[in-house]
């Protein structure tokens, strides 16, 4: 049985813009995933972006698919990629100690993910002490 050759993803990219990881995202603890399904013209430029979010989160699709589509209209793509869709899950977590001051992190999980990673702002995590307490 033969199977199908995996979608293209991360190798396509010549240049990638970082996503932000939104400041009202960030301050209502906002995570998720955007599922991204890029057509590239022939000319290797973006001609369409198809995007499906899952997060437990109402606000996720309206946070985060527009940073998302903003760095991928900021990238370049590779030319032997040009005329293909390509396939990119974009994760927003947010793990550790919250700071006052929090600086995403960006890195890449070939062939396909892209996660963007910060701590919680601090005023996030004292709101949810607060609430823990009651």
């Amino acid at each position: 049985m033969r199977s199908s050759p995996p979608q293209p993803g991360l190798e396509c990219f010549a240049q990638m813009a970082t996503p932000d990881y939104p400041e009202a995202a960030l301050h209502k603890d906002v995570t998720g995933t955007v599922w991204t399904h890029i057509t590239l013209t022939p000319q290797a430029t973006v001609s369409k972006i198809d995007a499906q979010v899952v997060s437990a989160y109402s606000d996720g699709e309206k946070l985060l698919v527009p940073a998302v589509e903003k760095a991928i209209h900021a990238s370049t793509f590779k030319p032997d990629c040009a005329g293909k869709t390509v396939f990119v899950a974009f994760r927003y977590e947010e793990d550790g100690q919250a700071v006052a001051d929090p600086h995403p992190q960006f890195r890449k999980e070939p062939p396909n993910v892209a996660w963007i990673e910060s701590q919680p702002p601090l005023n996030t995590a004292a709101a949810h002490q607060v609430t823990a307490r009651r």
